[in-house]
C-alpha cells in the first residue's frame, strides 16, 4: 500500500478496477499519482480543491441539469484524480475509434447518397425509413468533404476482463470536448508538478486541427465561422460559449441568422455578414422550421435551402443524427468488412435490434440480462433495466415491444469498471465511462488523446451527468516527448494591442437593449410602489385621487382597478391591487415578473457580463420573494432592498462596462424606458389637478428622487409649473425628460448605420422641448376670466406626441439593428 489515502475498493462482482489489480496495491503506472497525493496530504488537497471550486464558480463553468433548482447556474462537477491510460493502450483505442469514424462516415454518405447498402441488403430499410432522424430533404445533396462527420464522440467502457467496448456513438452534435479541455486546465493547475513529470499528451493540437479543418471547409479566405447553439438553457451551453471563444468563432443562436437569396447571413449591429461554415450544436430537426420541424423555435428558416444551394457548410452535416442509434451496432462488423475490407477493431457491447425476428425472441427470453432502449433516440424513452422490473411491468414491456419491435433495441447490461474519486477526504471507487473524440481533417482522422471521463454517483453504476454524476480528466501517459503547443498565447510573448470591439451579433444587442429596459422598468415600478405602499394604510381619503393618478403612470393593462370608477375605489381595493403588483409573478406587469425578465435576459448574455454583474442579476431575481400572506406594510423594506440592488446594477453598468455596442444598446434601453415613464407621469399635471390631488406633485418628486433638488430651489412651495421644470425641462437633472432625450440623441448618433431620418426626428423633438416657455404658462388651464391657457394645452399635446414617438422610435431601432427588417419613417406631431 503506497499511501493512507488509498482505500480498499468496493467489489462489484468481477468489476475491473482501473487503478489496482487487487483492490489494495496500485497498478505500476498509477503508483506515482497515488504517491503524489499521499505526499500532498489531506489538508493540502482540501485547500487546493477549495481553490479549484472557487475558480469553477468565478469562471462560470456550469452544466444545466434539468430539474435542478440551480438550473443553468449549476457548477460543473469534476474530480482531482485523473484516469490514467498507458500509451500502448491508447494506441489500440485510437486505432479503433478512427476506424469506427471512417466506417460511420461512409455509412452516412451512402444512406444520403446512392443507398447501395439498402439495395444490396447490407442495411435494413426499416432502420432508415422508420427513423425520425432521416431527413429526406437532404437526400442527394452534395456534402463538402470532411463535414458529414466533422467530429464523432464514442462512449467506451471497460469489461471485467480489461477490454474496451463501445457503448454508444454520438454523430449528431457531439458534446464534451470543451469540458474535457476545462477538466485538463483545472486538474493540471491542481497537480502541476505531477502533470509535468507524467509526460501527458496535450489536448491543444486537437483543437488547433479542428479550427484549421473548419477553415478549410470555407470557399474563401477569412471566412465567417459560427458556433450554432440552442441557447443559454441548453445543458452544455457553457461548453458552447467556451469553445467559441477558444476557437475564435462567433457564438450564435438561430435568431442571430437569416437566409436571404439562398445565402446565410449573421445579423450584426454593423449589418448582415455572410456565414460560410456552421459548427453545429443544435439537433438536426430543429435547424430549419420550414423544411424540418415546424414547431422549432431554435432554427433558421431557409437554412436547408442555403445548404442545398451550396452556400453554407454545416459540421456535422444535417442528417448525421440518422446513425446515432444503437440499433445499427449489430450491423457494424459486416459493414466494416464490406466498406473497409477490415474486421471491426473495437467491438460494440452486445446489441440486439428487435426488428429482426431471431433477435426479438432472444431479447424477450432474456429480459433479466439486458437493458431495453429506443431504437431511435428522438423517441425520448428512458432505458429500462429488465432485471429491475416487477412481473406486471415486465409483461407490459413485452407487449409494447411485440407491437412495435423495430422501435426497440436491447443491450447487454454492462458491468462498468471503477476508478478512484477524491470524495470525503479519501479515494473512493466509482463507475466510469470514457467519452473519446475523433476529428475529420484534410490530413485524415485524428483523436483527442484521452477525453471526458464521466463518473457515476456513489450509490449506483449508471453513469449520467443528468442524474447527478460528475467528471474527471483522462491522462494518456506518453513514452515520447509531447507536443507542448497551446492555443493560448504564452505569457511572456508580447500581444498586439487592440481596442476595437469584436463583432456584436444582433441577438446580443437585442438582449442588452431589453436588459436595460427591464432593469429601468423594474426600478420605476419599485419606486412608484414604494411611494404608494405606506400611504395606502395611513392616507386620507382626499389623497386617493393623487395615489390613483400615480398608479396610472404604470400603464398597467392588468390593473384590478381598470374597471372600477374612482368614486367606487376604496383603499381596500387599492391595497389588493398593490399586493397583486408586488406578488403575482404570472402578471406580466408586476414587479416579480419584471425582475424575472431581468434574470432571464441577463442569463441570455451572461458570458458577456462580469461575475459580479451576473451575481447581482441572480439576487434581483429573488429580491421580492416573500412568504404568502405577508402584510403589505412589510414590503416597504423589501422595496428599498430591491432599489439598492438596482442602484448597484446602475453603478456597475456605468463604471465597469466597456463603452462598446453592448453598453450603447443597454444605455439606450434604460434612457428610453425612463423617458416613457416620465412622459406618462408628467401628462397628469397638464390636466388641472384638483385641490385634493395636489399631493400628486410631491409623490412625483419622490418617485423621481428629485425632492431635495426641488426644495433647494423652491423650499416647500409646490407649484405644477416648477415641478414640470425640474422633471421635464432641467437637462442637469438625470431624472428629467429632457436629460433622457438629449442622451438618447447622443447615444443613437454613436451607433453604426444609424438612420439620419430617425436621428433628425429625435433632434427636432429635443428642440421642441427646449423651446417651451414655461414662464408664460398659467396653472390651472383657465385664468380668472375663464380663458383657456393655450400654452398648457400645447404642453399636453407635446407630451402626447412623445408618448407616440418613443415606442415608434424603439420599433425602428429593433427593426434596423435586431431583425434587419425594413423601417418606416417616424414623425412627431407639430
Amino acid at each position: 500500500m503506497i499511501g493512507d489515502l488509498y482505500q480498499t475498493a468496493l467489489r462489484y462482482g468481477t468489476t475491473y478496477e482501473e487503478s489496482s489489480t487487487d483492490g489494495v496495491r496500485p497498478r505500476p503506472h498509477w503508483e506515482p499519482l497515488i504517491h503524489s497525493l499521499d505526499q500532498l496530504g489531506t489538508e493540502e488537497l482540501r485547500r487546493r480543491w477549495a481553490l479549484a471550486e472557487r475558480s469553477i464558480r468565478e469562471n462560470g463553468i456550469t452544466y444545466n441539469m434539468y430539474g435542478d433548482p440551480l438550473g443553468v447556474n449549476r457548477p460543473w462537477k469534476t474530480d482531482v484524480v485523473p484516469l490514467l491510460l498507458l500509451e500502448e493502450e491508447w494506441k489500440f483505442i485510437e486505432a479503433g475509434i478512427i476506424q469506427r469514424a471512417e466506417l460511420l462516415s461512409r455509412l452516412l454518405e451512402d444512406l444520403y447518397g446512392d443507398q447501395n447498402l439498402l439495395k444490396n441488403g447490407h442495411f435494413p430499410a426499416a432502420l432508415l425509413y422508420g427513423n425520425p432522424s432521416f431527413l429526406r430533404p437532404l437526400v442527394g445533396v452534395p456534402v463538402p468533404k470532411h463535414s458529414h462527420l466533422h467530429m464523432l464522440a464514442v462512449d467506451l467502457a471497460r469489461s471485467p476482463d480489461g477490454k474496451w467496448w463501445v457503448l454508444a456513438d454520438r454523430t449528431q452534435a457531439p458534446s464534451g470536448s470543451g469540458y474535457a479541455l476545462e477538466n485538463r486546465t483545472i486538474v493540471s493547475d491542481l497537480l502541476p508538478e505531477l502533470f509535468r513529470e507524467s509526460n501527458v499528451k496535450r489536448l491543444a493540437p486537437f483543437f488547433r486541427a479542428q479550427r484549421e479543418a473548419l477553415i478549410a471547409m470555407a470557399p474563401r479566405e477569412n471566412p465567417r465561422i459560427v458556433l450554432y447553439t440552442p441557447g443559454p438553457h441548453n445543458e452544455t451551453y457553457f461548453e458552447h460559449s467556451f469553445l467559441a471563444k477558444y476557437l475564435q468563432f462567433t457564438l450564435v443562436v438561430g435568431s442571430d441568422m437569416t437566409v436571404r437569396d439562398r445565402r446565410l447571413y449573421l445579423k450584426t449591429v454593423s449589418g448582415l455578414e455572410q456565414v460560410d461554415v456552421i459548427l453545429r450544436r443544435v439537433d438536426d430537426g430543429f435547424c430549419d422550421p420550414l423544411e424540418l420541424r415546424g414547431d422549432s423555435l431554435l432554427g433558421v428558416p431557409g437554412l436547408v435551402e442555403a445548404i442545398v444551394a451550396g452556400n453554407v457548410t454545416v459540421a456535422n452535416a444535417l442528417g448525421s443524427g440518422l446513425i446515432e442509434s444503437a440499433a445499427i451496432m449489430p450491423f457494424l462488423p459486416g459493414l466494416s468488412r464490406h466498406l473497409l475490407g477490415e474486421e471491426l477493431k473495437l467491438p460494440s457491447v452486445a446489441t440486439w435490434w428487435c426488428g429482426q425476428d431471431r433477435a426479438l425472441d432472444w431479447v424477450l427470453n432474456h429480459l433479466d440480462s439486458v437493458v431495453v432502449k429506443p431504437a431511435f433516440p428522438s423517441r425520448g424513452m428512458e432505458p429500462v433495466f429488465g432485471s429491475e422490473l416487477p412481473e406486471a411491468k415486465k409483461a407490459e414491456l413485452i407487449e409494447r415491444v411485440r407491437a412495435f419491435p423495430h422501435e426497440y433495441v436491447a443491450q447487454e447490461q454492462v458491468t462498468l469498471s471503477t476508478a478512484p474519486v477524491w470524495e470525503d477526504d479519501r479515494l473512493n471507487p466509482r463507475s466510469i465511462v470514457l467519452r473519446t473524440f475523433v476529428l475529420n481533417t484534410p490530413n485524415g482522422w485524428i483523436a483527442l488523446p484521452g477525453g471526458l471521463v464521466r463518473v457515476s454517483e456513489a450509490d449506483g453504476t449508471v453513469v449520467s451527468m443528468q442524474r447527478g454524476g460528475h467528471s474527471k480528466d483522462a491522462w494518456v501517459l506518453s513514452n515520447d516527448p509531447v507536443d507542448t503547443f497551446s492555443m493560448l498565447r504564452p505569457v511572456n510573448e508580447p500581444l498586439e494591442l487592440r481596442r476595437a470591439s469584436h463583432i456584436v451579433p444582433s441577438g446580443v444587442a437585442d438582449n442588452t437593449f431589453w436588459l436595460g429596459r427591464y432593469v429601468e422598468r423594474a426600478e420605476n415600478i419599485a419606486r412608484i410602489l414604494r411611494c404608494l405602499v405606506p400611504k395606502v394604510r395611513h392616507g386620507e381619503v382626499s389623497e386617493l385621487g393623487g395615489l390613483m393618478s400615480l398608479h396610472s403612470s404604470l400603464g398597467s393593462s392588468k390593473s384590478k382597478l381598470r374597471k372600477t370608477k374612482l368614486a367606487a375605489t376604496t383603499f381596500a381595493l387599492f391595497e389588493k391591487e398593490l399586493l397583486s403588483m408586488l406578488t403575482d409573478i404570472k402578471r406580466w406587469d408586476s414587479l416579480p415578473s419584471t425582475l424575472a425578465e431581468v434574470g432571464r435576459i441577463g442569463g441570455n448574455v451572461r458570458e458577456r457580463l462580469s461575475a459580479d454583474l451576473t451575481l447581482l442579476i441572480g439576487q434581483l431575481r429573488t429580491a421580492m420573494d416573500a412568504e404568502p400572506g405577508v402584510p403589505l406594510a412589510e414590503y416597504s423594506g423589501m422595496l428599498t432592498g430591491c432599489l439598492e440592488l438596482l442602484s448597484a446594477f446602475s453603478g456597475m453598468e456605468r463604471e465597469n462596462l466597456i463603452r462598446g455596442s453592448g453598453w450603447l444598446f443597454m444605455s439606450i434601453g434604460r434612457r428610453l424606458e425612463r423617458a416613457i415613464y416620465m412622459t406618462r407621469q408628467l401628462r397628469v399635471i397638464t390636466r388641472p389637478l384638483s385641490a385634493e390631488n395636489w399631493d400628486y406633485l410631491a409623490y412625483l418628486l419622490d418617485v423621481a428622487d428629485s425632492s431635495v433638488t426641488y426644495r433647494t430651489r423652491y423650499y416647500t412651495t409646490l407649484q405644477p409649473i416648477a415641478v414640470i421644470d425640474v422633471l421635464m425641462m432641467d437637462e442637469t437633472n438625470p431624472r428629467s425628460l429632457a436629460f433622457q432625450i438629449e442622451h438618447l440623441v447622443e447615444l443613437y448618433e454613436k451607433l453604426p448605420r444609424h438612420d439620419t431620418g430617425d436621428l433628425k426626428t429625435m433632434v427636432n423633438a429635443l428642440n421642441r422641448l427646449r423651446s417651451l416657455d414655461l414662464q408664460a404658462m398659467l396653472y390651472p388651464a383657465q385664468d380668472k376670466l375663464g380663458r383657456r391657457n393655450a400654452a398648457l394645452g400645447r404642453l399636453d399635446r407635446l407630451l402626447a406626441d412623445f408618448e407616440q414617438l418613443l415606442p415608434s422610435w424603439s420599433n425602428n431601432l429593433s427593426s434596423r439593428y435586431f431583425s434587419h427588417a425594413r423601417t418606416l419613417p417616424i414623425t412627431m406631431g407639430q
